[in-house]
């Protein structure tokens, strides 16, 4: 036992810090590299476009490429060519950038005054990151010849003072003066508005004038991108179009974020001509996201605690040299990760949730009493015990929904189970593979009443899964199983209890099943949309039958009410947010774009409507009931739905579904 709870505290703090906004501008000591880093080109003269999902760790890494962490005074030595590439950051403040608008004036009044704003806070940038990579570790840039700078065309553009610092002070003091006139719009005609030459200006000049710049080029990276009002797209996506040394811009969206590509002029932002594209969300799947989460929970764990500091053995600071991918890649050091996180989440087998049941008094009842429902239905005359077998737990389970199928008589059933007791070919087990392929359904339908006593959501394998691929999503599981701890349950070492986890997984996906209201313009209807599918996969996987087991996902199926421009607004914006995922269709639809693709619920709603997180078996909803899932929610699921999903009453199967494996 530890001494004092001082330390799961500190691991609970750094839990609690999951968003690169609670780390600050420096964030070179918290990252963990992607292990994609050296493979993708972040750091290039061609404009990137940076895509992912809410969670992704698009700003994390946008961080990390900016000066203030790649000039961190956490460097003690920095490489001969630290300044080829500056990272300048800029995050766009939604709120005041939206007040850039009306008001009496049109979009037409309003662009030069973004455009003015923009060029103060980058020139703003600029020097500050001069001024940063001149105090810091690098050797080829002295501060001492800041001092020698002058900035004479700072004249032409109105400014009283040519010395470096000079002009940084006096870009500060428009900014505030800038502030003031937008938020009360008053004397904005007055406004001695700067050209984006001003900033090109500043780069020229300072490159010229400062030893250790020449080979500068600074990398404009503008983050939330899809945050921004269509004209100041415009005038960013002008800044791309026309990118070139030694000025760069490049944006970060969320996934369909990028809903202008017109320019200043009758020109497009045309993709490969004018910019690569890096979605985050498939990089870090490509290069393996378990590894990669894994990483950066040790990482945070072993800063807070010394216990695991010590037990691990690896340096985790290397995690943020892109030097040492070599040695991240090797199978040692992801074994050993893999152990110790594994140790702090255990998990589960098939086996181990069958003895959940069979051991847990109101499970076992409730496997009872299903099994002689189904037998007195079908006026069967065997009894509960002859299907409820101490030491074939998983196949007695399966019982519980393979008796209520009216094309399997229920003798039959009874002898392939006598069949597997002999151990001799039989259903449950060979090809047909009863017990596999329903196992996961008939736990779930069992436990549905008494939800909390379970184990399920439980093992760092499932919090992997059940976080869809989102770095934040499954630290936001992590901390909320940390935050369960207490005295009583540490041990000699950090392990969460499988029941706590899943009850973790439950408050977590609770949590964030509430927070879709707020993912704007169309929050209302994606939580509506979520709910009304999650009561539709519910009532898939109550069947007695469990004829469709594990539904997951589904298609859209086009009816005399097809898909409209309104309703693929409504799937990108679902996508967008992460509430979706879409996948190719195995089937040819329409031309309609949502129609064709099939779409998975985000796995971390799983544990909110007590389904699996497994992406199983797919169900067909007509275009109509879509369509009002997202403006009803659940009163969508009527009776004549119902009935037209097939979703309640007895349903023969004569063809077993194939279930995914448990991960």
């Amino acid at each position: 036992m530890h001494d004092s709870t001082s330390e799961i505290s500190q691991v609970k703090h750094s839990l609690t810090k999951n968003r690169s906004e609670h780390l600050g501008k420096d964030v070179w000591s918290d990252f963990v590299i992607p292990r994609f880093f050296n493979r993708v080109p972040l750091i290039s003269t061609m404009p990137i476009r940076l895509e992912g999902g809410r969670g992704s760790g698009k700003t994390m890494l946008l961080r990390y490429l900016s000066y203030h962490s790649q000039f961190s005074g956490d460097r003690k030595k920095l490489p001969e060519n630290a300044a080829d590439s500056v990272g300048l950051y800029w995050k766009a403040d939604t709120q005041f950038l939206r007040i850039m608008q009306k008001r009496s004036l049109s979009d037409e009044d309003w662009s030069p005054v973004f455009d003015h704003y923009l060029n103060l806070r980058l020139g703003l940038e600029v020097l500050s990151s001069i001024k940063l990579i001149a105090n810091s570790a690098y050797e080829a840039v002295d501060k001492v010849s800041l001092t020698n700078v002058i900035f004479e065309g700072a004249l032409d553009f109105g400014f009283e003072n040519t010395s470096f610092e000079g002009v940084l002070k006096e870009i500060g003091s428009r900014i505030r003066k800038t502030d003031t006139i937008i938020q009360n719009v008053s004397g904005i005609d007055t406004l001695e508005k700067l050209p984006v030459s001003f900033l090109h200006y500043l780069v020229e000049s300072a490159k010229e004038q400062i030893p250790g710049l020449e080979q500068t080029v600074f990398s404009v990276y503008i983050d939330e991108y899809e945050n921004l009002l269509n004209y100041q797209q415009r005038i960013i996506n002008t800044r791309i179009k026309h990118s070139e040394p030694p000025l760069i811009f490049n944006i970060a969206i969320k996934l369909n974020g990028m809903s202008e590509t017109q320019t200043l002029s009758d020109e497009r932002l045309e993709n490969k001509a004018d910019y690569a594209i890096v979605n985050l969300d498939a990089e870090i799947e490509r290069s393996g996201f378990d590894d990669f989460v894994s990483e950066i929970f040790l990482k945070k764990l072993s800063e807070a605690s010394p216990t695991i500091a010590k037990e691990l053995k690896i340096d985790l600071n290397a995690c943020s040299n892109p030097d040492n991918l070599e040695y991240r890649f090797s199978a040692e050091y992801r074994r050993h990760c893999r152990e110790i996180v594994e140790g702090i989440f255990p998990g589960r087998s098939h086996q181990d949730l069958a003895d959940e049941i069979f051991e847990t008094s109101r499970y076992y009842n409730k496997l009872t009493s299903e099994i002689e429902r189904a037998l007195i239905m079908r006026h069967s005359s065997l009894k509960a015990e002859d299907f409820i077998l101490q030491n074939y737990r998983k196949a007695s389970i399966v019982c519980s929904s393979l008796l209520y199928r009216r094309n399997l008589d229920p003798e039959k059933i009874k002898a392939e189970l006598d069949k597997l007791v002999s151990n001799i070919d039989n259903k449950f087990t060979n090809k047909t593979d009863w017990e596999h392929n329903n196992f996961i359904g008939c736990y779930l339908r069992i436990i549905r009443s008494h939800k909390a006593g379970s184990t399920f959501y439980s093992g760092f394998d499932v919090y992997s899964a059940l976080s869809g691929k989102n770095v934040r999503h499954f630290l936001e599981l992590s901390k909320s199983a940390f935050s369960l701890l207490d005295d009583s349950t540490l041990t000699e070492k950090f392990i969460i209890d499988r029941a706590l986890q899943h009850i973790a997984a439950k408050n977590t996906s609770d949590e964030l099943v509430k927070e879709i209201t707020r993912f704007t313009p169309l929050g209302s209807q994606l939580s509506n949309f979520v709910k009304a599918l999650g009561r539709i996969f519910q009532l898939c996987q109550d069947k007695e039958t469990q004829s469709e087991t594990e539904v997951t996902h589904f298609g859209i199926k086009e009816d005399d009410s097809p898909l409209t421009e309104e309703d693929d607004k409504f799937f990108k914006e679902a996508e967008k947010w992460g509430v979706l995922q879409a996948i190719e269709s195995t089937k040819n639809k329409s031309s309609a774009s949502a129609a064709i693709y099939d779409y998975v619920l985000n796995p971390v709603y799983s544990p909110f409507f007590l389904i699996s997180y497994r992406k199983g078996r797919k169900i067909e909803i007509e275009s109509s009931t879509i369509r009002q899932m997202y403006l009803l929610g659940e009163a969508a699921i009527t009776k004549e739905v119902r009935k037209k999903m097939r979703l309640s009453g007895l349903e023969d199967s004569t063809v077993q579904p194939k279930q995914a494996t448990l991960l």
